[in-house]
């Protein structure tokens, strides 16, 4: 371990590599944590993934680090198994609001480490000192653009900030925003993993996965009501399957059929790296860009609102709607086309179990 950071560190920050080591170098799976000497670490799971659905602080606990170590992938485990995306949305702001203040009090040595054999940031501790304010780091451009586009202010506007021969200077303040708000991203862009998103919990999991469900159900009429997680091909109205197949073709889309088609995907359960493959193959296609955009549109960055899809009769005002069936009749929105289908129809998302560790975001 790092002269640096501490076993009381990795309990703190159990996002780090570092604490990946930690827990792999045990040699325990999921179902290794449900036997009675780690009772404690269930409990603490089940309690970070209910502070985070009722909205409480999540408080670091430094009476016993291996609890806390161990029960952050457990509760993530519990989080991606729910399939509830607000949810995840609520953990990862959880625990990014919890490290924030923590890394706030931290020394520059420490918070360099973190950034850069936890995230790989081309990170170093600066000695500028402005006329208003002393910078602590630098850190490189690319780096800085992973997480400042989503922070509301003018003042993390990148034209706004000191930068010089591609590093970008920060006090130890913004810095330390800046990683929590990563932590957030990770843990958010993980969950369109195609691993995460075929992850079971094990059977000796499910109950206490039940009694998070139950939970999350309690507070469901604050947030949108959920389809299943996955895109039901059956299920898909006329127009989003002829958009579907212009984009497989490779034909270029206007601006208003590439909003639809995102936030339809989005709004059924799909990924950004869903919709991302899903854009490969348009010609004009530019990763970079398209991400920032899919994940705007996603509400992970930017305004944090999930956009949902134009209404038909907006669609109908730009020609996107295409061979409408005896449904289009009756309703007046693709997702209320995809809920009614999904009725009559008895396709659904194939699941995959895992029972390994889920390694730490």
């Amino acid at each position: 371990m790092s002269k640096m950071l501490t076993i009381d560190d990795l309990a703190k920050y159990p996002f780090l590599e570092k604490s990946a080591m930690f827990i792999e170098g045990r040699q325990l799976s999921l179902t290794d944590l449900a036997s009675q000497e780690y009772s404690m670490v269930v409990r603490r799971a089940f309690e970070r993934v209910k502070k985070s659905i009722e909205g409480e602080d999540i408080i670091t606990d430094s009476s016993d680090p291996e609890v806390e170590i161990f029960s952050y992938p457990l509760a993530l485990a519990l989080v991606y198994s729910s399939k509830i995306s607000w949810l995840v949305n609520r953990f990862a702001t959880s625990e990014a609001k919890r490290c924030e203040d923590l890394l706030k009090m931290e020394p520059a040595p420490k918070l360099v480490e973190i950034g850069s054999e936890s995230f790989g940031w081309k990170v170093e501790q600066s000695k500028l000192a402005l006329e208003w304010e002393k910078m602590d780091f630098k850190l490189g451009v690319s780096e800085y653009l992973e997480a400042a586009p989503q922070f509301h202010s003018a003042a993390w506007k990148i034209i706004n900030k000191h930068v010089d021969r591609g590093s970008v200077y920060l006090t130890s303040k913004d810095f330390a925003r800046l990683l929590s708000e990563n932590l957030k991203l990770k843990i958010i862009r993980k969950a369109s993993n195609e691993e995460v998103k075929k992850f079971e919990m094990p059977e000796v999991f499910r109950p206490l996965r039940e009694e998070i469900l139950k939970l999350a159900e309690g507070k469901k009429q604050y947030f949108e009501d959920e389809v299943p997680a996955g895109l039901v091909d059956e299920a898909r109205p006329p127009c989003i399957v002829a958009m579907i197949n212009d984009m497989s073709a490779g034909k270029s889309l206007s601006h208003m059929a590439r909003f639809t088609i995102t936030t339809f995907m989005i709004n059924v359960g799909e990924g950004v790296d869903d919709v991302m493959k899903l854009f490969g193959n348009v010609a004009d296609f530019d990763e970079g860009k398209a991400r920032y955009q899919v994940e705007h549109i996603a509400g992970i960055i930017g305004s944090k609102t999930k956009y949902k899809p134009p209404k038909c009769e907006v669609l109908r005002s730009f020609g996107l709607c295409v061979s409408p069936d005896r449904l289009c009749s009756k309703i007046h929105h693709p997702l209320s086309y995809y809920k009614t289908k999904l009725k009559s129809t008895s396709a659904a998302p194939k699941k995959d179990s895992g029972t390994g560790v889920t390694k730490a975001a």
